[in-house]
């Protein structure tokens, strides 16, 4: 336990943040759902 994953880590080129590992992509997958279902009910 004393090695932390980071769940998001620089791009290698361009600007802006990218999931590192599998709870980095569940969090993109859960806003995306969760946008989504706003666009359906709204």
């Amino acid at each position: 336990m004393n090695d932390p994953r980071l769940w998001f880590g620089p791009k290698r080129i361009g600007w802006g943040w990218s999931p590192r590992s599998w709870e980095g992509w569940l969090v993109v997958g859960l806003s995306v759902a969760a946008v989504v279902a706003l666009k359906r009910l709204g």
